[in-house]
């Protein structure tokens, strides 16, 4: 009977482990559902990926543990698009509960309080903090991805400073935009052309008017548009907004209504 329980046991470990490989194989984009903020997790057997973390620490830690495996501590890489801290403010719990061994900021430099002060416990942890602008990009194994905003100098304040990044992965490709507003999007479109198309676009700004312009939204979000937005008091998403995307007939994705997003 001991002998039998014994085997049944090391059949249930096999199985869980197994599982736990398999999970661990796969590559992901996840458009995570961290409430009026932003946050998008790009997951790869080998690398872990975070751009922007939203707005509280509890929202981001209780999606990312559903899905990174519980014995993974480790984030390789920390995006933070600007100096809003409903892109940042997540961080400080992130660099608590995991080790992160790189962090990513834009170049324009910001005097918002919280933000400073996050930088000084990222130093503090001897975490190595980059800036990236236009022409940058990272390559691994799973992803390309190019930086396409912010060049330095060209704007003025931290939404328009925001790091957008256009990555490939898994034979489609995202587009994410932190808070740029319609100006930015022109001065994109102008740049870029049709190196702006995607397949998923993280709407710029969680729907604001002021951005998602007709054309900048007739290039992108051939799949889907992603709003990450929560209960706030800004009104977003604007009617403005959805009623351009439902002009160009795109399909739109909130995740205050429709939760986190998985794209594999």
């Amino acid at each position: 009977m001991k002998k039998l329980i014994l085997i049944l046991v090391w059949i249930n470990l096999f199985l869980f482990w197994f599982i736990l490989d398999l999970f661990s194989k796969e590559s992901l984009v996840v458009f995570l559902n961290v409430g009026q903020g932003s946050s998008v997790l790009i997951y790869n057997p080998k690398l872990q990926i975070l751009y922007d973390t939203g707005p509280f620490g509890f929202k981001i830690i209780s999606e990312l543990n559903k899905f990174l495996p519980f014995y993974d501590k480790t984030i390789d890489l920390v995006i933070i698009s600007h100096a809003d801290k409903d892109h940042f403010g997540g961080t400080f719990s992130i660099l608590d509960r995991f080790k992160v061994r790189l962090v990513i900021i834009s170049p324009y430099i910001s005097e918002e309080s919280s933000y400073l002060e996050l930088l000084n416990k990222i130093k503090n942890l001897k975490i190595p903090i980059i800036t990236l602008g236009d022409k940058d990009r990272i390559e691994t194994t799973y992803e390309k991805i190019f930086v396409l905003n912010p060049e330095i100098g060209k704007f003025n304040s931290d939404n328009e400073n925001s790091i957008v990044l256009k990555v490939y992965k898994n034979s489609k490709t995202f587009l994410l935009t932190g808070d740029i507003d319609q100006k930015v999007e022109k001065y994109l479109i102008e740049k870029y052309g049709n190196f702006l198309k995607s397949d998923y676009l993280l709407i710029p700004h969680h729907g604001s008017k002021y951005s998602s312009s007709l054309a900048f939204l007739s290039l992108t979000g051939n799949i889907y548009s992603i709003i990450q937005v929560g209960k706030n008091r800004y009104g977003h998403p604007h009617k403005e907004t959805i009623e351009r995307l439902k002009l160009l007939n795109k399909k739109y994705w909130r995740t205050d209504l429709n939760g986190t997003l998985i794209v594999k």
